[in-house]
């Protein structure tokens, strides 16, 4: 028996030891964001990542709006731990809610491995609060009858892989939550987030990031509201990535681009931004 319990208890713990021990995949993404969304990636502990963007206006109203600002955020992130990443923002606003304060917590739940997990899984929780001034319009969306009306919150489940050492895919099933909205619309909408990079080369990568929101292209108050799809090229310099965005999204942050996307690419209604962060080790 006892000669059973030390076999039985080696080969535990070789099975451990290789559990442990097995190879981490990584740089499946170049930032902790793809396009306006996170990706899986989470900074190492101590990190401290200091993030600027900007966004002009859209074609849809000709060339000479394009250089309109509709909407600019900055903000910073920090490692936690290896696994946890914190997050705080502010920023102009491009949807009804604007002039925004965002905070946001970040795990990383699973690491791609060589011959283990086969997926990299992050989960998200994000909150922005509105300080703008309440509108006197009991129709809006923005007519805060209190403090928790200026509220709103999204959830994601972040799950990519990295396929090749170019190709990398995500997949974030959504859920946007809104204290408060307009007469037409719902509290809260479902979303299936689809994102990829290519890698170019070592300077150079390439990204699409889409989402699909449920119900789909709804209508509040006349206005249309559609999925956003954002384009975009990243530089890795090493001390930061620099990335130019094609979106028809005009805000930053997930309360803005999800649900109040308001253009179409079909009518021109995309513009473009920038977007980067200066990575510092504490």
């Amino acid at each position: 028996m006892i000669k059973v319990i030390i076999v039985l208890g080696t080969t535990l713990l070789i099975g451990i030891s290789n559990i442990i021990g097995q190879e981490k995949v990584y740089n499946t993404f170049n930032t902790t964001r793809i396009g306006n969304g996170h990706s899986t990636k989470t900074l190492w502990k101590n990190e401290l990542d200091l993030f600027f963007g900007h966004k002009f206006g859209d074609y849809t109203n000709g060339l000479e709006h394009t250089f309109n600002v509709s909407d600019v955020s900055f903000g910073a992130d920090y490692g936690i731990s290896n696994k946890m990443q914190v997050g705080y923002s502010i920023s102009k606003g491009a949807g009804p809610y604007r002039q925004l304060v965002n905070g946001y917590l970040k795990y990383n739940l699973m690491q791609q491995e060589k011959e283990g997990n086969p997926v990299n899984i992050t989960l998200l929780g994000n909150t922005a609060y509105s300080v703008m001034d309440a509108s006197t319009d009991s129709t809006s969306p923005v007519s805060f009858k209190s403090w928790e009306h200026r509220l709103s919150y999204t959830f994601q489940v972040l799950i990519s892989k990295k396929m090749t050492e170019r190709i990398s895919l995500q997949f974030a099933p959504t859920l946007s939550h809104r204290n408060y909205v307009a007469f037409e619309d719902v509290n809260t909408m479902a979303s299936l987030g689809f994102a990829g990079k290519y890698q170019v080369n070592k300077l150079i990568g390439l990204t699409l990031e889409y989402y699909l929101n449920l119900p789909n292209n709804r209508s509040v108050l006349g206005q249309t509201y559609y999925d956003p799809l954002t384009l975009g090229i990243e530089f890795n310099t090493g001390g930061h990535v620099f990335r130019i965005l094609f979106s028809n999204s005009a805000g930053f942050g997930e309360s803005q681009f999800i649900p109040y996307t308001n253009s179409t690419w079909k009518n021109g209604g995309f513009r473009i931004g920038f977007a980067f962060g200066r990575l510092f080790k504490m």
